[in-house]
């Protein structure tokens, strides 16, 4: 597989040292320019951002090229990163002041977002914020899926 983009979500524990398995789903992603070398960073909504190392670069380059240097600074300076390889178990060792960052215990939710970068989330935030446990939030989903016209909807068949 050569995709761009990781696909899918999976969940795993963290061990009291902080180290969490890389899913097997996200490793079967990865070629091998790709390596098992990541940058995790604090990310939006007290998440944590995963990157693999070309991404972080296209990352980083993107930031230095924003006109407002006052943000882009201020991006930099929160971001917190840390270089982090997997171990001979496919373990990621995650800092102990991201974790308390993202109020990671326990728990780790891994979440696909742009190009070859996760999202790494707290499955109960994760859930409260974007799960589809209620008649409301489905329908939510369904208007913002069917709206953009990227699929035929339940409208089309009409």
């Amino acid at each position: 597989m050569n995709f761009t983009s990781f696909i899918g979500q999976a969940q795993t524990a963290i061990d009291g040292k902080g180290r969490s398995s890389f899913p097997r789903e996200f490793r079967r992603q990865l070629t091998a320019a790709e390596g098992s070398e990541f940058v995790v960073t604090r990310g939006p909504d007290r998440t944590l951002r995963l990157f693999t190392l070309p991404e972080y670069e296209k990352f980083m380059a993107d930031l230095d090229s924003r006109s407002d240097r006052r943000q882009a600074d201020l991006v930099r300076r929160g971001l917190c990163p840390a270089f982090v390889e997997l171990d001979g178990q496919n373990r990621i060792l995650l800092p102990k002041i991201l974790l308390e960052y993202a109020g990671l215990k326990g728990e780790v939710l891994y979440v696909q977002a742009s190009g070859k970068t996760l999202e790494l989330w707290n499955p109960e935030r994760f859930n409260a914020e974007y799960g589809l446990q209620t008649n409301e939030s489905v329908a939510a989903f369904d208007a913002a899926f069917y709206g953009e016209g990227l699929t035929e909807g339940p409208s089309a068949a009409k």
